[in-house]
């Protein structure tokens, strides 16, 4: 009985710490989209004059990094 309650816990620690590891990876993950993002659409402004090619490229960086959010935004028209 004493084996099987320790297995639980360990268990239960185990999920929890799962649990708490995918969260972090999350929020990392999106601090790290977010700069990419951000980096991405500066070089579109160096590299590109305003027009399509400049659009294109806008749209290719928030298709690759943006939220889904900033996704709608920019199939609505926004331009950053």
């Amino acid at each position: 009985m004493n084996n099987l309650i320790i297995i639980v816990v360990v268990f239960i620690v185990a999920i929890i710490i799962g649990i708490m590891a995918n969260s972090n990876y999350q929020e990392v993950a999106s601090i790290r989209d977010q700069e990419n993002l951000q980096l991405t659409l500066e070089d579109c402004k160096r590299l590109f004059d305003a027009g399509p090619e400049r659009n294109s490229c806008f749209g290719k960086s928030i298709n690759a990094f943006g939220t889904n959010v900033q996704k709608q935004q920019w199939q609505r028209g926004y331009n950053p």
